[in-house]
Parts: structure tokens; sequence; C-alpha cells
């Protein structure tokens, strides 16, 4: 759907522009996640939390850090600005040569960072923890490193397709292509498993990124009126401002990404099935942060990027406000629940074929301190878009980085005492820590220390509302297994999450909507006037 450029100067406009845009993405971010968690069941069902699955998890070291070398993930913030502002002046034959120009130059880096690290995979494997850099462990984690790393080029073209289509205000595409990209790793390793074990799933990474991130992405593209030619001129001085804007990015040690990356590190020194289990764990708690921080983030930025060209501050100020409240008024309630009935959706969603329930009880403690670093997790991507929307790409680099510099003490002593519990809880920490630093900061330098005042006092309010909701479902829960249902089935533990957490949730939204912070009534009516 598109919603054109000049119909966004209105307030209500704006807002009804974006509440629709952040439903499609949640639609779209809660399919993919759901789907993605078909493909994490599989994957417990297939390899449960044995060293099959240690060598998947950590064969996404290399190609994560390639894609952020390449700034994969970060191309729609830094782009769309650069993209729009030529959109804005009317000069479309100007926005697609910068189009043209920055596709062509990272596809060629790419290509030849790509066959670098292919050749220097069995080395660079060799400097993880012990049971994954030796013997038949690390034959296997190489050969499947090499098999995905092609499909981040293909994350690349895709991050520049979907990108102009977010410049337009256009979503349905882009927010397919998780889709596609989870159920090619689902189709693959289902189909490829019985055939060539564990590689079958890193087939599927390849074919979910063809279809998905670029196959799906050109005709969107084309319908935005794309125009390609091949142009590598280093000296475009479009192509120094993106290099000069995405510098910080790729030099920095964002969270999210530092994340993903120290837990497949650290995690590796654990014994056999640790790793597993922190990938399990995280799975599981990202669909909340997809849903309610990914959407929000994705659909706001192209209409923050239009407020900060026209410095429209406490415009801004105010949308970054909002948004913050309302993923806290769900994420918060809901991660409560969650927390009370860990082992009962660890069961629910992993315990069958060689996921055991050991796998289980050792699984869900992990979860409960994931959850605790959900809110977090989510609305740190809002504050941070805030500073990429005024193209002030370092200072909040500086600041993640920093905290990620930091933070590996963490992860070395919570995992080296704790277990896999002790790398949730470093990251739980760690995110909780950017997120008061960047929006406190960003706060003080655009007179928001009023707004964000409110924003922390319906913080505590959501919180007090959430300890008591979590007390009912931990009641009602220790009163079912009084009664004689046990989570000792897949049937019981489905009783015991409805019969705790629905009451519960429903007490909760009831409590915050008569106190007047849950908006939920006010979003499906702006939604379905439409």
């Amino acid at each position: 759907m598109t919603t054109p450029i000049s119909t966004i100067d209105s307030g209500n406009a704006l807002k009804k522009s974006i509440t629709i845009a952040s439903v499609i993405m949640m639609g779209s971010v809660l399919l993919s996640r759901v789907i993605g968690m078909v493909r994490e069941m599989v994957l417990a069902h297939l390899l449960g939390t044995n060293a099959e699955m240690d060598a998947y998890v950590a064969s996404f070291i290399i190609p994560e850090l390639l894609n952020h070398l390449l700034a994969g993930g970060f191309l729609s913030i830094t782009f769309i600005p650069i993209y729009q502002k030529y959109l804005i002046s009317k000069d479309t034959k100007k926005s697609w040569e910068v189009f043209s120009n920055l596709l062509t130059i990272g596809s060629v880096f790419f290509a030849v960072l790509i066959l670098v690290t292919m050749v220097f995979t069995n080395q660079i494997v060799g400097i993880m923890g012990h049971h994954i850099s030796s013997g038949p462990e690390r034959d296997l984690t190489v050969r499947l490193t090499r098999i995905i790393m092609p499909a981040q080029l293909l994350f690349y073209w895709g991050a520049f397709l979907m990108a102009v289509q977010y410049a337009h205000h256009r979503f349905l595409l882009p927010a397919l292509a998780p889709l596609c990209y989870n159920l090619g790793i689902i189709v693959g390793g289902w189909f490829l498993y019985p055939y060539i074990g564990v590689e079958g799933f890193a087939w599927g990474v390849l074919i979910g990124a063809l279809i998905g991130n670029f196959a799906l992405q050109v005709p969107g593209a084309l319908r935005t009126g794309l125009r390609y030619k091949f142009t590598f001129n280093l000296r475009d001085k479009d192509f120094i401002n993106y290099v000069l804007v995405t510098g910080p990015l790729i030099l920095g040690l964002g969270m999210s990404f530092s994340n993903e990356l120290f837990f497949r590190f650290f995690g590796s020194f654990l014994g056999t099935g640790g790793l597993a289990s922190i990938n399990y764990s995280l799975r599981t708690m990202m669909p909340l942060v997809g849903v309610f921080g990914q959407a929000s983030g994705v659909a706001s930025y192209p209409f923050l990027s239009h407020l900060a060209v026209e410095k429209k501050f406490n415009e801004m100020n105010a949308l970054l406000n909002s948004i913050v409240t309302k993923i806290s008024t769900y994420l918060i309630p809901i991660s409560s629940v969650m927390i009370v009935l860990s082992v009962q959706i660890i069961a629910i969603l992993f315990e069958h074929g060689r996921f055991s329930h050991a796998s289980t009880l050792a699984t869900a403690p992990v979860l409960v301190l994931y959850l605790l670093g959900a809110l977090p997790f989510a609305a740190s991507s809002i504050v941070m878009r805030n500073y990429y929307a005024m193209q002030n790409t370092l200072f909040p680099m500086i600041v993640c980085s920093v905290i990620a510099l930091l933070s590996i003490p963490g992860y070395w002593i919570l995992s080296k005492y704790f277990g896999a519990a002790g790398i949730a809880c470093a990251a739980s920490l760690a995110m909780l820590v950017q997120f008061v630093l960047l929006y406190g900061i960003w706060s003080k330098n655009h007179n928001n220390l009023k707004g964000i005042y409110k924003v922390l006092i319906t913080m505590v309010k959501i919180i007090c509302v959430s300890i008591l909701g979590a007390g009912i479902a931990f009641g009602l829960k220790r009163y079912a297994m009084h009664i004689g249902i046990t989570e000792t089935t897949f049937v019981h533990n489905i009783i015991l999450c409805f019969v705790s957490g629905v009451p519960a949730l429903v007490v909760m939204f009831v409590i915050l909507e008569r106190m007047h912070i849950s908006s939920t009534r006010m979003i499906l009516a702006r939604v379905f006037k439409r």
C-alpha cells in the first residue's frame, strides 16, 4: 500500500499512516515469528540440543559478521534519508543514480569478501570453543558456514529493494521477505535432512534468501519506478555521505548485533547443548521484540526521516514517547506471564523428537532472563531510529560500542558461573543500560525531559499491574497443578498456559484500560475506520 509523501504533513494523517503501516508490519512480523518458531520446532524435533545443533548455530557467526561489515542490516536506516531527499525534491533521476551506485559498489565488495572468508573459514572457526573448533564438529561448522555465506549478498540486494519500497511507503512485499526466508529453511531442512542431515537447513537459508529477499522484492521495487544502471563511482558525494553515515554503524558494536555475536562465541565454550539452549530461548523471546519493537520501528522510520528533514523535533519526541509507551503496555504484561509459564512454553514449542524434558528444564531459566530484557531489546531499536533519522549514527554507535565492550567481562564471568543463563542475563542487562542511556541523552538534548518523565511514570504503573498479573498466573498455575494438571504432557501444558495465562492477561489489560494506559480499542477503531 502507498501513502503519498504529501499527505503526511497533517498530524492526523501522520498518526493514521503510521498506525496502518505499524499494523501491517506487526501482522507480518507476527506471522514471520510464528513461522520462525515453527522453524525452531523443526530444528528441535530433528536435532534437539546436540552437537549438530550447536554447529548449525555457530555457523552463522561469520556470515553475520560479513553482513555487518557491509552494513546489510542498516541499509534501510542509512539509505532511505539519502534517497528520500531526492524524492521530496522531485529529482527521481538522481534518486535512482544513487541507488545504482550504492548497489553496485556494495555488491562488488561483498563478492570479494565472500570469496576471501570462504577460503579462510576453517581458520576462523578454529578460534571457537573446543567442542566447536575440533573434530567432526569443526568440519561440519565449516561446511554449513560456506553454504550460508552467499546468502549475505542476496540480503544486501534485498535490503536496497526493500528500502526503496519503504521510502514510497509500500510495506507489503518487504513484509513477506522474512516469511519466505523462514519457510525456505523449514522446507529445506525437513525434506533434505533425511539425505544430507543438518546441511539441509543451511541450503534452506540460501533458498529462502533467494526467494524472499530478492525474487519477491524485484516486482515491488519495479512498481516504484526502479531504474538500475551499472555505476561504480567512489567519488560521488552521496556515496561519500553514505559511507560517513554508515561507517559508525559498521565500526560500532550495537547491542543487537553484539548479542548475536557474543551468545554464539561465549556459548561455544559451554558444554554440548548450551549454545542450543540459548538459541531456543532467544528465538522464543524475539517474537515479542519483533512484533512490538521491530515492526513499529520499521513502520515509523520513513515518517521520522521526513520529520527530521523538516526539523519538527517536537513531533519526533511525541512519536518516540508514544511508541515506547505503547510497546511497554503490551510487552511488560505479556513477558510477565511468559516468565511464570516459561517451562510450559518451552515444553509446548520444543519438547518432542530429540528435545527431551531435560532440555526443557535447561532452556526455561534462560528464557526467563531473556524475557526480563524484552522491553529494552524492543525499545532500543525505537530510540536508535530517532538518532538515525537525524543522520546521526556516530554518537549512538559510540554509546552502544562502549556498552558492548564493557559487557564482555560480564558475558565471560556470568557464562562461567551460570552457564547459558548467565549469557542471557548479560545480554538483558547490557540492553537495559543501552536503552536508558540513549533515551535519556536524546530527551536531554531535544527538550523531551517532561515527556520521558511521563513515560517512566506510566512504565511504573504498567510494571505494578504486571506484577499483580504474574501473581495471578502463578496462583492459578499452582492450583491447577494441585488438582492434578501436571506439566508432563503436551495437553496438560496447553491447559496450564490457558487457565493461568488468559485470566491474568485479561485482568491486566482491563486494569490498564481503566487507567487509560492501554490504547487497544483506539488503535483498532483507527484501523477499521479506514
